[in-house]
């Protein structure tokens, strides 16, 4: 089998392809960390819990609690709202993903 017609490939262009020193040393400028985000989001995760008042685990103990006294009696609307939220929220995220 012949191969016709095939344009050649050219060569790179010294002028404009960076060396290896160079793409290093663009990396090694782009790779900085810092805690200063990680101060500020854990400030902010402190004052939303001050805010907040009764924490997540507190209010699943009171869960545990009324359900071990038979005392709880959860709300059909609040119920309903959430699993169509759910839903909602699956069904968007199927359409996203294509399925």
């Amino acid at each position: 089998m012949m191969i016709k017609n095939t344009p050649s490939v050219g060569g790179i262009d010294p002028a404009t392809s960076k060396t290896q020193t160079e793409v290093a040393a663009s990396r090694r400028q782009a790779d900085r960390v810092s805690t200063a985000d990680a101060q500020r989001t854990a400030a902010l995760v402190q004052s939303v819990r001050a805010s907040v008042g009764m924490s997540h685990s507190a209010q699943l103990a009171q869960v545990e609690a009324q359900i071990s006294a038979g005392t709880y009696r959860p709300s059909a609307g609040q119920l309903a709202a959430r699993l169509l939220s759910a839903a909602e929220i699956d069904a968007r995220l199927q359409a996203m993903l294509g399925g």
